[in-house]
């Protein structure tokens, strides 16, 4: 028996008896006495020096794991996280800057903006604490919006953003941009459905009404294919541009569009406290960024002749018959665009605030394509105008002169045998080129053509800009096509199979130097190259904006520079400009009815063929083109006039003439 075994017997047989207190003395201990002391008394309880590491290996597991933690929180996600802190603190919500307004040349206003309620829902009313939205309360009053607003929140056209239903669009947006706080719902709801907005206000929670502006189009149909119009930024708007935000009104088309930055000004930024659920928390609000109104913009558009040549353009198609027409006036001397009708035009107001389903669908049926802006994007042949460019071309290259004659006759063939002759078989004899402009003679240029090179004419009509884009200041424009060997290869071999993939030398070019064949062009391009060849041979840039303005008054000149100078020689275009003349004052013209309009005009006419052949093999479809220049002396402005589908040109003189006649009557010259 062990001795520690014999003393625990002994101290429970004296357990029984009453303790005596005496005085202990214990010796005093240094500290590292008594921690050696402490080991000791472990080491004889057997704990091991192993369980102390298990606990520093579990308390440094635990800081590891905490550091990971703050790093991916700071570094890895900080920014998110800081940015989600400060939208969950501070609301920035935008102030919707004040769009300029556009005025005419004089300074009459064609745009305006007035006041309008638009329609706002506060996603954060529906948000819970993990910011997860609350499906069933959304849904609840999406439906009521639906039957309140009808189709006023279909306000985007895009084909690759449509929505299905307003709960459809919150949810979108909202998932594009969850620090977005107020949703556009709508513009411009009108005095009903603000009123039935405001009497269901318990069904509808974070249903918001503001005060804003919407813009008004004061002369709609005289302008819609110049100014265009606003709607609520789409998601190709806000990708495309940094400027553009989320509830944001853009310019669609037209002059909105080009200037849009110009127009649109700055958004200003407001702040609003907070709390964890997205709800203010003092009800007010704070200025952080002051918006900046737009710009204003005047126009070279004249108001009056705009007005006027749309009535004179609305009278001609229904007389004539035709699908639809355009008429370009442009100041030949720096490419202001004085007057740009496009008719139809449409009421550009119904698309303030979304255009109905069935108005936008009305405008896409309609046979005479009122959207299309004929001007700028009407692609048709030229017919004989285009003559007045290879005359230019070939008299600069010498391939023709003043002395060249060539006769115009019946039972003209190309070397193949294959018949060519002038309009209607008619037969003018001899003729130089004053006298083949005057007459509008195929003949002469088809000899013209083929005696000359047509690979050498081509640079001649590029430098005219045929194929080419003018870069007028609206959206939407046409380039045309130049009538090129290498155009009609490469067309015949990419889906036009009526095409031969091979250029003819007789055929082709003489189809081509009379403005048919592969030939296009538009009102733009043709007008403009008129202008070039009155001022002597610089092609300037057609442009529709004059200046800007911003809220201060500092005014700002828009410069455009000349698409090209001195395109071919003055002589040359001298000899063009007597031809054109001579079709109006000349005996051998065919337009005499244009000399008694106070002015000396110069025009060229040109029946374009296009379509299906009859029995008679004759084409049952052309387009009327007229265009040229006044005063002759000292030329102001260059003028077309194109009725789609119009019949004959020389039928359409009395619409030009009307025109005209408007015009320097009212001393625009």
């Amino acid at each position: 028996m062990s001795k520690n075994l014999e003393f625990d017997k002994k101290l429970s047989k004296k357990s029984s008896k009453k303790p005596r207190v005496s005085r202990i003395d214990i010796p005093k201990m240094s500290g590292k006495e008594q921690l050696a002391k402490i080991w000791h008394s472990a080491g004889e309880q057997d704990i091991s020096a192993w369980n102390f590491l298990y606990v520093f290996v579990f308390f440094a597991f635990l800081f590891s794991v905490l550091f990971v933690s703050l790093v991916n929180l700071q570094i890895v996600q900080g920014e998110e996280m800081a940015k989600r802190s400060e939208y969950n603190s501070i609301r920035i919500t935008t102030v919707p800057s004040y769009r300029g307004v556009i005025f005419d040349k004089n300074g009459e206003k064609l745009v305006e903006n007035v006041p309008a309620i638009s329609a706002y829902i506060n996603i954060d009313v529906f948000l819970n604490q993990r910011l997860e939205i609350d499906e069933e309360k959304l849904h609840n009053v999406s439906d009521i919006l639906e039957e309140i607003l009808g189709d006023k929140w279909l306000m985007v056209l895009e084909e690759d953003e449509h929505y299905a239903s307003i709960y459809e669009k919150i949810y979108t947006i909202y998932s594009s941009d969850p620090y977005l706080s107020n949703i556009l719902l709508a513009r411009d709801i009108g005095n009903d459905m603000s009123i039935n907005i405001k009497s269901r206000g318990e069904e509808l929670p974070g249903v918001i009404l503001e005060d804003e502006s919407k813009r008004n189009y004061i002369h709609s149909q005289y302008f819609s294919h110049i100014l265009g119009y606003v709607g609520e930024a789409s998601t190709s708007d806000i990708g495309n541009n940094e400027y553009i935000s989320q509830n944001d009104t853009v310019g669609k088309l037209g002059i909105e569009q080009y200037y849009n930055e110009l127009l649109a000004g700055t958004n200003g930024k407001r702040a609003t406290e907070v709390n964890a659920l997205g709800h203010s928390i003092t009800g007010s609000s704070y200025t952080i960024e002051q918006e900046l109104s737009g710009e204003s913009l005047y126009l070279t558009l004249d108001i009056d002749v705009q007005e006027q040549l749309y009535k004179i353009l609305t009278t001609s198609v229904a007389k004539s018959g035709a699908k639809g027409a355009s008429i370009v006036v442009e100041d030949v001397n720096n490419g202001e665009i004085l007057s740009m009708v496009s008719y139809p035009g449409y009421d550009t107001n119904k698309f303030i605030g979304g255009i109905s389903q069935k108005d936008y669908q009305a405008l896409l049926e309609d046979k005479r394509v009122p959207l299309l802006n004929r001007s700028v994007a009407a692609q048709v042949p030229p017919g004989s105008t285009f003559k007045t460019l290879v005359a230019a071309g070939a008299l600069d290259a010498k391939a023709i002169t003043t002395s060249t004659i060539y006769v115009s006759r019946q039972g003209y063939t190309f070397s193949s045998g294959a018949p060519f002759q002038e309009y209607a078989n008619h037969s003018y004899g001899s003729l130089n080129i004053v006298q083949a402009i005057a007459k509008s003679s195929n003949i002469f240029f088809c000899e013209t053509i083929r005696n000359w090179d047509m690979d050498e004419l081509v640079p001649y009509l590029s430098a005219f800009g045929i194929g080419e884009y003018t870069g007028i200041d609206i959206p939407g424009e046409m380039p045309g096509r130049l009538p090129s060997p290498e155009n009609k290869i490469y067309l015949a071999e990419h889906g036009s199979p009526w095409l031969d993939a091979i250029w003819y030398p007789e055929g082709d070019s003489c189809n081509s130097v009379i403005g048919q064949g592969i030939t296009l062009v538009t009102p733009i391009q043709m007008v403009n190259w008129m202008a070039a060849i009155a001022n002597g041979g610089t092609l300037y840039r057609p442009h529709i904006a004059q200046k800007s303005i911003d809220e201060d008054g500092n005014i700002t000149e828009i410069v455009y520079e000349p698409l090209g100078t001195d395109i071919v020689s003055k002589e040359a275009l001298d000899v063009v400009k007597e031809g054109m003349w001579s079709t109006v004052h000349s005996n051998m013209g065919s337009s005499g009815t244009l000399r008694s309009l106070g002015q000396e005009v110069a025009i060229k006419t040109g029946t374009a063929e296009f379509g299906a052949l009859n029995a008679k093999g004759e084409y049952e479809h052309t387009h009327a083109w007229i265009a040229g220049f006044y005063p002759y002396d000292d030329p102001k402005y260059s003028f077309v006039i194109f009725l789609e589908d119009g019949g004959l040109s020389f039928d359409s003189l009395p619409y030009i003439k009307e025109v005209l006649h408007w015009l320097i009557e009212s001393e625009y010259y």
